[in-house]
């Protein structure tokens, strides 16, 4: 939690004159992270939560919009299987952001995109004699490519319901968490998210 505070505040931080310009954008959302290949056979899929704070102008070749800037994601993901109930990791994922918005009217818009970052996974036990002090301060970081898109309703030019379809393509770099997790240090996600976004302009 107090590495997902540092995160959000700077990404806040970097967007401040973006917020003076009148050309920032806050969103938030439910996002629900399905598994892929060996992985879904030993974890639960994933849901959580996710802050982003962008930049949006108009694209200087057409009447459609880009925007730029970073999100932060919280998720827990527990463990399936027999002798491994009440363990779960707990990860953290920032990335820098990138969305293109092409408008087909005044209250729809398709965009498309992409994501790159890194998560930082640790692993937690409901039953303290489940972890030990290592495996609960070990932080395991992996890095993240997601190219997405989607479809945005536009309710005004201030505020606007999205949904989201993700593919997460991600790498452990270093040692990766070993409660039950397939060997390979590649993983695959298929990510679905919903949430609003506000525009000051």
């Amino acid at each position: 939690m107090k590495l997902f505070a540092i995160s959000f505040f700077f990404t806040v931080l970097g967007c401040i004159p973006q917020a003076i310009s009148q050309e920032l954008e806050l969103s938030a959302g439910l996002t629900y992270k399905h598994l892929l290949s060996a992985q879904r056979q030993v974890f639960e899929p994933l849901m959580g939560i996710e802050l982003a704070a962008a930049r949006q102008e108009q694209s200087p070749f057409s009447a459609d919009m880009v925007a730029w800037g970073a999100t932060v994601g919280v998720f827990r993901m527990n463990t399936t299987g027999e002798g491994t109930a009440g363990q779960f990791q707990q990860i953290v994922e920032t990335t820098a952001t990138f969305r293109y918005d092409l408008y087909h009217s005044d209250a729809l818009s398709f965009f498309y995109g992409a994501a790159a970052g890194f998560a930082f996974t640790t692993l937690h036990a409901d039953q303290p004699v489940s972890s030990s002090e290592n495996t609960s301060t070990q932080i395991y970081t992996r890095g993240l490519l997601s190219p997405n898109a989607g479809v945005n309703i536009e309710f005004s030019r201030s505020l606007a319901l999205y949904y989201k379809l993700q593919y997460d393509l991600g790498k452990y770099f270093g040692s990766q968490p070993n409660w039950g997790d397939p060997s390979s240090k590649w993983n695959h996600r298929l990510v679905q998210s919903a949430g609003v976004r506000l525009r000051f302009w």
